[in-house]
Formats: structure tokens, C-alpha cells, sequence
């Protein structure tokens, strides 16, 4: 049963903006200790698709690149950090994409074009799903730092791993540029 894989849909942010996020990560080691992802690189998950046959999703990826290729780039502001509780048991925190009109507009038509039925807050992740012991120990440190950066997205990167290898890594699959114009 090697040949099922899992896929990652993200958008990277900039080398400045991965630099600062791995920042914060490494900070947040100093309140809590080390974490799961504390190494993980900086991105903006859009959907993940597991156990599927690459046959199946490379024939996805051929129905929707062209609405992909014809998407503008998007101009993405990070304004401070937030967080989603998970239950009682566990908390992330993360630098948030402030809300616009555009962003939430863009954000909608990329799910359209992917066919994503699941509405997102476009995020990026510092700490995910730590224990709410440690979500309490590090928010009143991080809660208050003002983080304020922008940068653009000009391309979908998917991703994809071997579900069934333990301890496989996600190599890149395909990048689909946002190119704002209609191929046929």
C-alpha cells in the first residue's frame, strides 16, 4: 500500500516573514520547551487531502490549473497573533492574516477554483495543538508583541508524503503560479 500519498495545499509566505515566524517558534521553546512543529517552515495551509492515489489528484490538479493560472497575486498583511482553542486540551497559537475585503474575497474564489468546501481562517501556525498548560504559560508572553508584516502570494505550492512510510517528510509535488491570466 505504498503508492497512497497525503497533500498539503499552502501558500508560502516570504523569506523574511518564515525567518520571523521561525523566530517566535524557537522564543516560544523558552516558556514551554520543545513542541511538535517547532521546526515545521512557515506557510498558510489551505486544505489537506490524505490517502489518495496521485492519479486521482494530478487529474484534480489538471481541472482546476487553469483557474489557478488565471488568479491574481494577493497582498497578505500579518497583523499580531491569535489562537484557536481545541476543546480543553489543547490550544495553537498564531501570527493572524488580517481580514480585508480583497483577501477574504481572493480567499473565497481560491476555494472555489479548488472546489475546497471548508471555510478557512487564513493563518500561520507558531504553536499547534500544544497543551492548554503551555498555550496558558505562553500567550500572556506573545499576546502582547506586535508583530506587523505583509508579503505577497504569487503561487499555490502542494505538497505530498507517502501515507503509509513512517516518519515520511512532504516533498514538494507542484507550484501553480498565480498568474492572472486565462490559458487555454
Amino acid at each position: 500500500m505504498t503508492d497512497y500519498k497525503d497533500y498539503l495545499f499552502l501558500l508560502e509566505p516570504s523569506e523574511d516573514v518564515k525567518n520571523q515566524i521561525k523566530h517566535y517558534k524557537l522564543k516560544a521553546c523558552e516558556y514551554i520547551g520543545t513542541y511538535p512543529g517547532v521546526k515545521g517552515t512557515a506557510h498558510v495551509s489551505l486544505c489537506y487531502i490524505e490517502r489518495q492515489k496521485p492519479h486521482i489528484v494530478t487529474t484534480a490538479i489538471n481541472s482546476f490549473r487553469n483557474k489557478v493560472y488565471g488568479m491574481p497575486p494577493v497582498k497578505l498583511q500579518v497583523d499580531g497573533f491569535s489562537f484557536f482553542l481545541h476543546g480543553n486540551n489543547s490550544a495553537t497559537i498564531y501570527a493572524a492574516i488580517k481580514p480585508t475585503q480583497k483577501t477574504d474575497n481572493w480567499f473565497a474564489l481560491l476555494n472555489k477554483q479548488l472546489n475546497v468546501k471548508a471555510t478557512i481562517t487564513p493563518h500561520i501556525t507558531v504553536t499547534k495543538a500544544i497543551p492548554v498548560d503551555d498555550f496558558y504559560k505562553l500567550w500572556p508572553h506573545i499576546r502582547s508583541v506586535e508583530y506587523k508584516d505583509s508579503f505577497v502570494v504569487d503561487k499555490l505550492t502542494i505538497l505530498a508524503r507517502e501515507t503509509f512510510k513512517p516518519n515520511a517528510r512532504y516533498e514538494i509535488y507542484e507550484r501553480l503560479d498565480f498568474k492572472n491570466q486565462l490559458t487555454y
